[in-house]
């Protein structure tokens, strides 16, 4: 597993189409033909004659519903009903890829560059770079750039985000950075003000409220300020390291629910995707009382990464699944990253 070069699509990836439209590769496992991806940059000419703002030509979409409203108008075989029960999804069939953008492959580029020759997001995303590296020993093989850095579309004050791969690289940076914040003064997390901002530029204000969200993002190591410049970190098992298979995980959604719960085990919480083992579940609602309780949370979207540890008391709503893999036992999770009502928080 330590040699294992990552070079097919997973989370981290982009990839063009050739359609001239930028995605970003969601998860670890895909349908044979296809990859599950979300469109994120289009060219520029879909937005003309409006307030938008460019870069080199191409629009970044934000917003999910904005992402499958395009698609839908302009390019609806990019949207797609997966067989298996996950939903309606974006994907791009393999057959019309044209260009896939490596994250260790980019970041091997920059910090290869000379320093005079970079810009000033770039040098940030160097330094920070490098001070991980030196702090937490990890493998220049299983570390990479992505977002908009990646495909050369940042400007001076984008995100630098930066992702790890693999279960042991990824512990040594999340147990690191907590070193690298206390011994370097530009490299912080972030403040209660800042966090305010994130809290608003997510959309969350009508999903949990700020003293909730406060709780919950105040120690995360994984994001915070370099210069005052927003950096992620997305860490991310190997392939090998994450089982289910695309192709052979049936999923059938039951509804949207919430509930209470304590983590039993938070092992697999600070990846990409996370997941919470639960215990001592409660079900908020009276429908669900003839349901099986969920087994764990598990989301794709970062944001619910390291939010709870074991022993934490929770309380979560989302989509409830009941998810069978060929010659495995089922379970039942609750999903987030589908629902613009969908929350999760600690109970104090």
């Amino acid at each position: 597993m330590e040699s294992e070069n990552i070079s097919y699509p997973i989370e981290g990836f982009f990839i063009k189409s050739v359609d001239d439209l930028i995605f970003d590769v969601k998860g670890l496992s895909h349908p044979q033909d296809r990859i599950i991806s979300f469109v994120r940059y289009v060219p520029a000419k879909f937005y003309e004659n409006t307030q938008k703002s460019f870069t080199k030509g191409y629009y970044k979409v934000y917003d999910l519903l904005e992402r499958y409203a395009f698609l839908h108008q302009n390019f609806p075989q990019y949207i797609y009903e997966d067989p298996m029960g996950r939903g309606l999804l974006q994907a791009v069939a393999k057959k019309d890829i044209i260009e896939i953008y490596n994250p260790v492959q980019k970041l091997q580029q920059i910090t290869r560059t000379e320093r005079e020759e970079l810009d000033s997001l770039e040098k940030l995303a160097q330094e920070l770079t490098n001070k991980i590296v030196e702090q937490c020993d990890i493998d220049s093989k299983y570390f990479g750039i992505t977002g908009s850095i990646m495909i050369d579309l940042h400007g001076k004050n984008s995100d630098v985000d930066l992702v790890v791969y693999g279960k042991r690289d990824s512990t040594k940076v999340y147990q690191g950075m907590s070193y690298i914040f206390e011994n370097y003064d530009y490299i912080s997390q972030y403040t209660n003000n800042e966090l305010k901002t994130l809290w608003k530029d997510r959309g969350q204000e009508d999903q949990i409220d700020f003293e909730s969200f406060l709780i919950s993002e105040k120690k995360k190591r994984l994001q915070g300020t370099i210069s005052n410049i927003d950096f992620y970190i997305r860490l991310v098992l190997l392939p090998a390291e994450y089982y289910e298979p695309y192709d052979q995980t049936k999923i059938t959604s039951l509804g949207e629910f919430e509930i209470e719960a304590n983590i039993e085990n938070d092992d697999y919480s600070i990846f990409t995707p996370c997941i919470y083992h639960l215990k001592d579940v409660i079900l908020k609602d009276e429908k669900m009382k003839e349901l099986s309780p969920p087994d764990r949370i598990f989301s794709v979207r970062g944001r619910y990464c390291d939010i709870a540890k074991t022993g934490d008391r929770i309380t979560a709503k989302g989509k409830l699944e009941q998810v069978k893999i060929t010659n495995q036992k089922e379970y039942f999770q609750l999903t987030l990253g589908t629902s613009k009502n969908e929350f999760m928080k600690k109970i104090p």
